[in-house]
């Protein structure tokens, strides 16, 4: 769950306002997400996940809401199936239950410190400036702009094989986030009700 909740984070600080232009080119791509990137003060938006595990081939459906504010925590409240929030704040992750709080810490976990780096790249709208160790490419499709982030140094500690992150082809909001795993389980992530610098 902590390695979703990071990448999760990761694609949302990307989503901001309208384009300057639609026109579908790599470079353009890049340049704009960065443009937006500058921008963001604070973000929150709904989500819905859903979780197709293989082994047991079937769904599991989560909903709830993110929050972002530039210099401060980056939080997900769980409403469903169970409540839950997961904060992330600049050396740590924690995850709160109605039960109990638990701590990571990124020195302690050099695969939450990883996919941090991956993060930091989103926010400052540099994912194309990413270490070599990743690859990144750019899709345009039919009202997609898809852009897809895969380690090639295979670690046990990286669960994913590959990232997609599909943005509206004009307005560039974030559509669907899609997390494939080792395990060839798949992960979907919806956005809607995005509202930057609110």
């Amino acid at each position: 769950m902590r390695y979703k909740i990071i990448i999760l984070a990761t694609t949302l600080f990307c989503v901001i306002s309208k384009p300057l232009f639609s026109e579908g080119s790599e470079d353009s791509f890049y340049s704009e997400l960065s443009r937006r990137s500058s921008e963001v003060v604070s973000l929150n938006s709904r989500f819905t996940q859903t979780k197709q595990v293989k082994l047991l081939n079937t769904k599991v459906l989560s909903q709830g809401k993110f929050y972002y504010k530039r210099g401060g925590e980056i939080r997900f409240d769980y409403s469903s199936p169970k409540t839950m929030s997961i904060i992330m704040l600049k050396d740590k992750l924690r995850i709160e239950t109605q039960n109990k709080a638990t701590t990571y810490d990124f020195a302690r976990q050099p695969s939450l410190a990883e996919l941090a780096v991956i993060m930091e790249a989103c926010i400052s709208g540099k994912v194309k400036e990413l270490p070599d160790k990743y690859k990144v490419s750019y899709t345009l499709l039919s009202g997609f702009h898809v852009v897809t982030i895969t380690n090639l140094k295979r670690s046990p500690d990286n669960p994913y094989t590959k990232i997609e992150l599909h943005f509206d082809l004009d307005n560039y909001s974030l559509k669907e986030l899609i997390l494939f795993e080792r395990s060839e389980d798949t992960t979907y992530y919806s956005f809607y009700n995005i509202v930057a610098n609110g």
